[in-house]
């Protein structure tokens, strides 16, 4: 066997040393290190060590921890070659697994000589030295590159066990379970704080000065020594129920108890014995409340079902009165709107009278005239024909007042049909037209195609349209711009839209709070009953009715109508 100080120089001896004395200080450094921080240092320790010019570290990870790949160069390599130089290391590395190998110099021209050494995880991880030096590796590189991996190895291992020691020993200790071991002849050697908890103890300290026979109830004790003990020394295991006793109070409570054998793992000969045990007292006590309930159920069951069948009873008395009241409701809420109507129109029985009166005028005068040219027989046939026909359109046009009037104070009926929206607009806007200051309004009204048919009741929808175009009448009255805009238009392929828009002087902010709530009017002699007879008359079409301020002025009521599904 070769003398050290036949391997050695004196001067190099003395620098082994040195190395050998530093390398043995890193682990006692590494306590508080994850597996990079190790890498990393000694990556950097070697990197002065063995006057390297690239020290690369790969150490496999273990369990729940990553890979971990490190590298250091001298300062003669650049940043920028990092990633370049990394690659080709590992890929010599991963291509031939020898001690020792030469390459093509990642920094230039000539030759790289390499040196590895595997870490202890299998082979998937170690340590490569590479320098531009012919004379690299020497046996000293060698023996220091051996030492580190091992020290490394080592280090990584520990962290992970003390890590995994650490998890372990948190999850006991916390766990709600009682959990505990002894030795084989049953001295207690650990009991968890759920354990100390459940049977009164006030610690480990005085856990550990009791058997595990003394955690049982005086009657469980005999059976645990003759039976059970022997059991768990020759299978194992054993798995049943027992009765423990609380220190405090002496109450017994019952467990769920798993005892089982641990085994020293390289002679397999027996240690100690250990406990993973439930409390079983919330379990009794949900099995003795379903007995309770159980024991009640066809009772309950049956006395249920009598008041299930009453309910019944109440539930179709409730819903026959019910269907009376829904009943009376539209039979008042119809009345209701009838009233409305015959209000409107006892409002515009005076400006009805003028207007009834000019054509009945003009007809009287129109009939006169033509006695009078028949009495002298001055005029041709054709001229007392004109006179007539004048008359006869005249009264035409005294029916047509009388007819919308009618139809409109009617009942009606309550079912919807396809009504053309154009001429729904029209008459209703003709029928608002008549009144004191009326015809100083300018209206406009503008019609989109595809919007030109509603499905609806007509009455109520010319109630509705006529409420708002007399409001708006009314809000023009004392305006100097007497313009009052209404459009259909198409939303979209659901639902059409009906504008009525003026110029007056638009609605306070404490007006329009209460704008569609019943009887808040700011008229005098107004019941603040139109608008919301209106919002409920295009709600029951499937509608809405909205307010916003006209940013010209004035106000504008939007109602939105479904479109008719069947045309």
């Amino acid at each position: 066997m070769l003398r050290v100080d036949e391997l050695f120089e004196p001067q190099e001896l003395r620098h082994c040393i040195r190395d050998l004395v530093a390398l043995s200080t890193l682990p006692a450094i590494w306590k508080d290190y994850n597996s990079r921080q190790i890498a990393d240092s000694v990556a950097a320790a070697l990197i002065s060590m063995l006057n390297a010019d690239v020290i690369y570290v790969a150490a496999p990870g273990l369990r729940d921890e990553a890979a971990v790949e490190v590298m250091r160069t001298s300062q003669a390599v650049g940043v920028e070659s990092f990633g370049r130089i990394e690659s080709i290391l590992r890929a010599a590395w991963l291509g031939t697994h020898e001690q020792t190998f030469v390459i093509d110099n990642p920094f230039g021209s000539g030759a790289f000589h390499m040196a590895a050494v595997p870490m202890g995880f299998g082979g998937g991880g170690g340590i490569v030295a590479g320098s531009v030096n012919p004379h690299f590796p020497s046996e000293t590189h060698r023996l220091l590159l051996g030492i580190a991996a091992s020290h490394a190895t080592l280090a990584i291992q520990r962290g992970h066990a003390e890590a995994q020691q650490r998890r372990t020993a948190s999850l006991i200790e916390r766990s709600s379970e009682f959990v505990g071991f002894a030795r084989l002849e049953g001295t207690v050697q650990y009991l968890n704080k759920a354990g100390c908890d459940l049977l009164g103890l006030s610690g480990i300290e005085e856990a550990r000065q009791l058997s595990i026979f003394d955690f049982l109830a005086p009657e469980e004790q005999a059976r645990a020594h003759r039976e059970l003990m022997p059991l768990v020394r020759e299978t194992g295991r054993w798995l049943g129920e027992l009765n423990f006793r609380h220190f405090k109070t002496g109450e017994d409570i019952p467990f769920l108890v798993e005892w089982f054998r641990i085994d020293e793992l390289r002679t397999g000969r027996p240690m100690n014995m250990a406990t993973v045990s439930r409390d079983l007292r919330g379990q009794r006590m949900l099995e003795e409340n379903l007995r309770r309930l159980n024991e009640s159920l066809e009772q309950r069951v049956s006395e249920r079902t009598c008041e299930l069948a009453e309910a019944l009873e109440r539930l179709t008395l409730e819903a026959k009165e019910r269907e009376r009241a829904d009943v009376r409701a539209q039979e008042l809420q119809l009345e209701l709107l009838h009233a409305s109507r015959l209000s409107a129109a006892g409002q515009m029985a005076g400006a009805l009278a003028h207007e009834l009166n000019q054509p009945l005028t003009a007809f009287t005068n129109s009939v006169n005239a033509g006695r009078r040219m028949m009495a002298r027989s001055t005029h041709s046939a054709d001229t007392v024909r004109e006179v007539l026909d004048e008359a006869a359109d005249q009264a035409l046009r005294a029916g047509e007042i009388i007819r919308r009037l009618r139809e409109f104070v009617t009942r009606g009926e309550t079912e919807m049909r396809i009504e053309k929206l154009p001429d729904l607009i029209c008459e209703a806007s003709d029928l608002a037209s008549v009144g004191a200051g009326a015809h100083d309004v300018r209206t406009r009204l503008s019609f989109d195609p595809r919007a030109d048919a509603v499905l609806g009741n007509r009455i109520q929808l010319q109630q509705v349209m006529l409420n708002l175009i007399r409001n708006a009448h009314e809000a023009l009255a004392e305006s100097e711009q007497r313009e009052l805009d209404v459009a259909t238009s198409r939303l979209d392929h659901e639902s059409i839209e009906i504008t009525v828009a003026d110029r007056g002087s638009g609605l306070a902010e404490d007006i329009v709070e209460h704008l569609f709530e019943p009887f808040h009017t700011t008229k005098s002699n107004g019941m603040g009953l139109g608008l919301s007879i209106c919002r409920t008359i295009v709600e029951a079409h499937g509608g809405k009715l909205r307010y916003e301020p006209n940013a010209g002025g004035g106000a504008i009521f939007r109602v939105t109508l479904p479109v008719p599904q069947e045309r």
